[in-house]
């Protein structure tokens, strides 16, 4: 998916990375997927911003948990 390795070269780490990271927080069906449709008439510079910001939030509030 497009998106995932756009956020991992904006995060300078590998795609995998970032896909792991993303599954393992319920973001690549819970919102790239289930939001394909709307994502797809942003720009890709504001999904992967998007996507990252989303992704950092999740994993800060699943460790204060």
């Amino acid at each position: 998916m497009m998106a995932i390795e756009a956020s991992a070269a904006k995060a300078r780490t590998s795609g995998k990375e970032i896909h792991d990271r993303l599954r393992q927080q319920g973001l690549i069906h819970g919102r790239l997927f289930k939001y394909y449709d709307q994502l797809h008439t942003q720009s890709l510079e504001w999904v992967v911003d998007d996507t990252l910001e989303t992704l950092h939030n999740w994993e800060a509030e699943s460790k204060q948990q």
